[in-house]
């Protein structure tokens, strides 16, 4: 692709793209922080669900066996 314009216009143009990519490149960085975020509020949930369940088991079995 040729860019033609004066040096200001290609500098400019040069400039616009150079920013696009910087800001794709930090909405990435947001959105890989967002997922692992995400991924440890889901890992808690899960710790936290299994802790539940154990201890409604544990009840269970105590009436039972009572």
């Amino acid at each position: 692709m040729e860019i033609t314009g004066t040096s200001s216009q290609i500098q400019d143009y040069i400039n616009q793209n150079a920013k696009v990519e910087e800001t794709e490149a930090a909405y990435q960085v947001k959105l890989m922080k967002m997922q692992q975020e995400s991924e440890a509020v889901v890992g808690d949930l899960l710790e936290d669900t299994a802790e539940i369940s154990q201890e409604a088991m544990n009840r269970y079995l105590a009436e039972i066996n009572a």
